[in-house]
């Protein structure tokens, strides 16, 4: 359900936070680390795609930095960690169009346009493997529209799967060392 980089970049950022110790921890953090950030660097489509980007990297920022500075707890944390980053996310689309590279409402119709091509892309895939799903063809398109839910969506499962594998792989997780610190 996440994409790869909602997963690499904080599983590789709480890892580096834990402080590795082991040959394993470190090559774990740099093999997802830098697969992270490869294909964050691969060019992408439209500005729904840079403004993925851009949540990607502000959402892992926040959640890693939020789990070294506060006893990590998983739910707080993520849901945290998405605030802050679409705070950022809305500052930074705005202070760009203030600077004058565009107007940020055209920017967030944009997106919304770029969201909804992509989710009737996909539902039309769907009714043409089961046709007899074409009456729910209009409403999944407004649902799956709703990209800042999705958007979210994939970033609890990701950050889940990075959190989840952080604590099996570190040898002391950001969670235990909250626990041995009070």
């Amino acid at each position: 359900m996440a994409p790869v980089s909602f997963v690499a970049l904080p599983f590789a950022g709480l890892l580096i936070m834990a402080r590795p110790r082991s040959r394993g921890e470190w090559l774990a953090a740099a093999v997802s680390g830098g697969a992270g950030i490869a294909l964050l660097a691969v060019r992408g489509q439209g500005s729904l795609d840079a403004l993925s980007r851009g949540w990607i990297v502000l959402v892992t920022l926040a959640f890693v930095v939020g789990a070294k500075l506060r006893p990590p707890v998983f739910w707080p944390l993520a849901l945290r960690a998405c605030l802050y980053a679409a705070i950022g996310l809305l500052l930074l689309v705005n202070l760009r169009a203030a600077a004058g590279t565009g107007v940020g409402g055209a920017v967030w119709r944009e997106v919304q346009w770029e969201a909804t091509r992509g989710a009737s892309r996909v539902a039309r895939y769907v009714v043409e493997v089961v046709p007899g799903l074409y009456p729910a063809f209009e409403p999944a398109v407004r649902l799956l529209a709703v990209w800042p839910l999705w958007l979210v969506l994939e970033t609890l499962a990701g950050l889940a799967l990075a959190w989840r594998a952080h604590g099996l792989i570190a040898r002391t997780p950001l969670s235990q060392v909250a626990v041995l610190n009070h």
